[in-house]
Order: C-alpha cells, then structure tokens, then sequence
C-alpha cells in the first residue's frame, strides 16, 4: 500500500490535495444517529439534521431537518409493492443539495453516479393501524377494538425505512426491522432467478412444488445472505395478523375451500404490526429450528400419508426403517440423504423441523403463533414454503 496523504503544509506534494472526492473515501456518513431517515407520515419521510455527507463528484453537505415526499419523486407516482431509493444529490454552481425518491437503484432521473449517492430507502406498502405498543387498532383507535383485523392502509412501511447506518447485512429491499438488529422479509420467499430467494410482492412463492425442503430453503437462503426465521422471531414479525376464517380468505389465505397458494402479499388483511404479510395462513412458514419426537410406540407395516398433513408427505414407509422394528438408537438407512450422509435416531422420522403459520386451508387453526412440529426437514411438501431473515449491519 502506497501514501495516501501526505503531511505537507504548502502543498507542494500532490498528495496532499484534500478534496471532495478524496474526503468521500475517508469516511462515510456522519450521522448524529444510525436511523438518520424516518417515516414521518404515510407518503413523507424526515431527514434528520446535522448529518455530514459527502458525494464522491460533488460537494460536501451538512443536512438541515427536512421532509421528502411524493414531489421528491424523480418520475411517477408512489405504488404498492414497489421499493425506492433516497439519493442526496449536488445540483452544481455551489447549490445546496437536493434530495430525490426513485425506483432506480443505482442514481435518480437527471443525475449520475458523480453527482448523487444513495443515502437509504424504504418500501411502499400496506400497513396495519398500530399503537405505540405495536397493538393493532381499530379506526376509533381501540386496541383490538371492532374491526381492527380490515384496518389497514397503503403508505410507506415505517420500518422498511433504512439508510446507511440502519439496515440487513443483505440486500434491504422488501424489508422490515424487527428487534435485536434483525431484519424479516416482508413477503414469503420466492425464486430471485439466479438460485436464491427474494421478498417481492405479487410473486409465487417457493414451496416443495418446486422440489423445496427445510435443506434446499437454507441453501438458497445463505446463497442470498439471509436464514430462516426461529420461532420466536416468527412470533414476533407475524404478530397483529389475524387469525384465519373458515368461509372466507377476508384476513388470510386460509378459507377451508382453498386449494392451492395465492401471489405474495394478496390479501390486503393479512398483514402484521410490523409490515409482514402472509405471516397467517397460504403457506407453511420452514422455521430454523429442529426437534426430536419422542415416540414411544412403534407403528408396524406399511402405509401411504396424504401429503396436505405434512407428517411424512406422500412417502410409503414402513416402521423401523434402517434399524429394526422396534424403538432403538440407529441409523436411519432409508432417509433421502443420496451423498449426504444419514441420521442416527431412535425412531424412524423422529427428526422435526418446525413450520409457522399455517397453510392455505387451514382456517381458525392459521394464526400467528400457529406451529407444526411434525415434518422432518427433508419433505418435498406442497404446503411448506419460507419466510426469511437477516442480522443487521
């Protein structure tokens, strides 16, 4: 590595030139806190004052309190779905800076990379009416009150909002903070075209129709820097969803008539206290945690379970598998493992890893601390999709 700077009073060295460009690369934001953007209405964020900011092409900005909003808009007009971008950009001849929105990731209409830098970003979606405890409420403002489950809005998610300081370790777009530096996905899984997942709306999600398990939605998951989410992580991006019905998808997709998975993010109801949609109900959510049954009879002979129940999928299997007839420690010979090794356990498919949520027909019974603990990770089932998570920076 070669001298960057140089301690030369007179400037005789050219090394000693301290300009924006060179400033840029020696700091990032300074910032009197990590959450420097914030949603302050439903179309309108707020920047926070005295943050020092510095454009690799331009100049060097000192901010003052300000509010953005839909005129900030390099083009268009705010929609559902949709992530944007918050760039400062410098408008030349000595101008204070100017901030735009935009659905463009890399720099806003009229601007280049020299003259503008991303600052952060927010996605625009559907929103439950919440107190400051995070409770839903109904339109009178009752917690819990008569028809809070249908009161919700279009806006922008507050706690999508992310900047440089505050956000995933992941790409941030289509998602929320929850608590403890984790980020959720707002919408459940689905393929991103280049072998991972991703969090967009109105998009198929991923189950075992397209050959998925517990073990193939890890892969993926890693591959785009995220993991499945724990139980009580689950717990808390899916609370403030309402409960599934069993004549109607109204809140959920979840009416008992139901016969297969609907698009991510279509029912406006079914959406929680912090932004996450389809947390109740359309799919099994895969969860990062396994458990062991303890079974203490065995099943004798043979036989062939309907896939929908998720206990063993539409597998023929017979009891004592690999290691006899009766309950003892023992590998487990006939698990799908081809190159992957097996698993000792005492019984046969007494490995679980746990599901959240509930499925598309499952009525009352989906809710948002709906748990499953009988499918092992390694069933290809058409009912078990994920939802995803990620460790802040």
């Amino acid at each position: 590595m070669s001298r960057f700077l140089t301690d030369d009073f007179i400037n005789k060295d050219p090394r000693a030139l301290l300009n924006t460009s060179k400033i840029a690369t020696l700091s990032d934001v300074v910032a009197p806190s990590k959450q420097y953007i914030n949603a302050t209405g439903t179309a309108e964020l707020t920047i926070d004052a005295d943050c020092i900011i510095a454009i690799a092409g331009g100049g060097v900005f000192k901010t003052a309190l300000t509010r953005i909003n839909a005129n900030s808009l390099d083009t268009g007009s705010f929609s559902v779905g949709k992530d944007y971008y918050i760039y400062i950009c410098d408008p030349g001849n000595n101008n204070d800076e100017i901030y735009l929105i935009s659905l463009n990731s890399t720099y806003p209409e009229g601007y280049n990379a020299t003259n503008s830098r991303k600052i952060g970003g927010f996605h625009y979606g559907k929103n439950r009416s919440i107190n400051s405890a995070l409770r839903p409420v109904n339109a009178s403002g009752s917690e819990f009150g008569t028809g809070w489950e249908s009161t919700v809005y279009d806006g922008i998610v507050p706690r999508s909002v992310w900047t440089l300081g505050h956000r995933p370790k992941c790409a941030p777009e289509g998602m929320v903070y929850l608590a403890n530096n984790f980020w959720c996905d707002i919408y459940l899984s689905s393929d991103d075209g280049a072998g991972g997942l991703q969090s967009k709306f109105n998009a198929t999600p991923m189950t075992g129709t397209e050959g998925m398990n517990w073990y193939s939605f890890n892969e993926r998951a890693a591959k785009s820097g995220k993991r499945l989410l724990d139980y009580s992580e689950f717990c808390a991006a899916a609370f403030g969803s309402p409960q599934g019905l069993t004549d109607s998808n109204t809140n959920a997709w979840s009416a008992s008539t139901n016969t297969g998975r609907q698009l991510t993010g279509y029912v406006a109801n079914a959406v929680s206290s912090v932004g996450v949609r389809d947390a109740v109900g359309n799919v099994w959510k895969w969860l990062n945690e396994l458990v062991t049954k303890a079974e203490h009879t065995v099943i004798t002979g043979a036989g062939t379970f309907d896939a929908s129940d998720g206990s063993r999928g539409d597998k023929n299997f017979t009891s004592g598998n690999g290691h006899g007839t009766t309950g003892k420690w023992g590998w487990d010979t006939v698990s799908p493992f081809d190159g992957y090794g097996n698993i000792f356990e005492f019984y046969d498919y007494s490995i679980v890893a746990l599901l959240g949520g509930g499925y598309w027909n499952h009525a009352v019974n989906a809710g948002s601390r709906t748990v499953s603990a009988h499918a092992f990770p390694w069933n290809v089932n058409v009912v078990f999709g994920a939802l995803l998570g990620c460790d802040g920076l």
